[in-house]
Order: structure tokens, then sequence, then C-alpha cells
């Protein structure tokens, strides 16, 4: 099973990031998105289904295509545009709510959770360390939450004691 399905199926790409990140909508912009945008955020990370998205940068970069095709033929132009400005690509500059709201979802993510994507996904970040990372990069918006994980990880990776 590739990467990225599991991180969808189970992992932290699943139906509970898209509900946290619904939740850090709220939160963040002051009202629930609308509808139309709920269903888009469920949808905004599928495109990661069969891809090697942690060792792979060119599958990650276009993982949004999926997810604004499917949101495309449901909502038109404002659905696509929509999932698609959720991460860099080259179509439409990316949405500061949305992309406040997927940042925001892994601080007010529930930390059991967070430790299940670490055993799923194989994690060497500590899930409570990865919240406060998160916290601290809520106003880079040149990066994504994808190029800080692998920053840390790698950092982590390199710093750990050998066994």
């Amino acid at each position: 099973m590739t990467e990225g399905t599991k991180s969808v199926l189970f992992g932290c790409h699943s139906i509970i990031h898209s509900w946290y990140v619904i939740r850090a909508w709220k939160i963040c912009n002051g009202e629930w998105p609308k509808l139309w945008q709920m269903i888009c955020i469920l949808f905004h990370d599928i495109g990661l289904i069969g891809k090697n998205y942690l060792t792979n940068k060119k599958e990650k970069e276009d993982h949004w295509f999926l997810g604004a095709c499917i949101c495309g033929i449901l909502f038109g132009h404002k659905g696509f545009d929509f999932v698609a400005s959720h991460t860099k690509n080259p179509f439409v500059p990316m949405d500061p709510k949305f992309k406040a709201a997927d940042r925001y979802s892994w601080v007010i993510a529930n930390v059991t959770w967070l430790y299940t994507n670490k055993w799923v996904e194989k994690w060497v970040t500590e899930p409570k360390k990865w919240k406060k990372i998160c916290l601290e990069n809520m106003q880079r918006m040149d990066v994504t939450t994808h190029e800080v994980f692998l920053e840390n990880e790698y950092k982590e990776i390199k710093t750990a004691p050998k066994k």
C-alpha cells in the first residue's frame, strides 16, 4: 500500500483531518465554511491515494488535482479553484483562509489521533512537538505544512541518538 493510500484511509489525510480543517476554519475565520466548501475540504487530499508523497516530491506537488477535478464537476470553477488553492500549484494562488485552516487543523487535533498517525505513517516527530511546530509556523505562508513536516522529520532523524 502506498504512503498516500495509507494516509488517506488511516492516517493524517483521512476524513478526520478534513473534520479538523472544518473546525479550524471556524476558529480562524469566525464562521463555518459554506456547505460546498465543506464538501471540497472533504476531497482536498484525496489525490494522495496511490502516491508515495513522502519519498517522491512530484507526487506530493500534484496531489490537489484529483480532488480539484471532482469538486470542479460538483461545483464548477469555484470548486476546482478552491481545492487547488489549498497548496502551491501553477493555476491559482493559495487561499489564505483555506491555508490557515489546513495548517491550524494540526494545532487543534487530538493528540491521540496524532499518535495514531505517528504509528500508521511512522513519524519520527512526537505529536505534541508537531502541534507546537504548526502553531509556530502559522504565519509562514510561503511554505506548505508538508514542507514544514519534512523539514522537521529529517532534522529529527539526523539528531536522533544512534541505537
